[in-house]
């Protein structure tokens, strides 16, 4: 059965204009003119309409997501430098999953120092610095 965009207003409860304008966007299963006339199939007695989009996704105020660097002092390896008489770099650097060693860091912008004894990182320290700042590590 065909049906007249006033009659599938009625059915789908919209106003005629909006069925007017899915019926412009192609959302209307089946549509098609004849002249300047709509004609709308049933479908188990309604019209079918699909989904929109919801318009075009955003580009213009995408936030940077920054990933924080996590410096701290590794003190096994502290203990092992003095009990082997080496001189292996003993400050960390954790940013993602990514870990820097050296002997020096030098941080670019704010940072700051966290203590936390009864909620330690996974590596098992408890006191380290957090900046999301551009870092340089030197090894020697």
């Amino acid at each position: 059965m065909m049906i007249s965009t006033a009659q599938a207003a009625e059915l789908l409860g919209v106003s005629a204009t909006r069925v007017r304008y899915l019926l412009g966007k192609g959302r209307v299963k089946g549509a098609y003119k004849v002249g300047r006339t709509w004609v709308i199939p049933l479908f188990d007695g309604m019209p079918v309409v699909t989904p929109g989009t919801r318009g075009p996704k955003r580009n213009w105020s995408k936030r940077t997501e920054y990933t924080k660097a996590v410096i701290h002092v590794n003190q096994k390896v502290i203990r092992q430098n003095l009990n082997t008489g080496e001189r292996n770099p003993v400050i960390t650097v954790k940013r993602g999953s990514k870990n820097v060693y050296g002997h020096t860091v030098e941080v670019n912008g704010p940072c700051r120092v966290m203590y936390r004894p009864d909620d330690p990182l996974k590596c098992g320290a408890r006191v380290w610095i957090e900046t999301i700042s551009d870092f340089e590590v030197i090894s020697a």
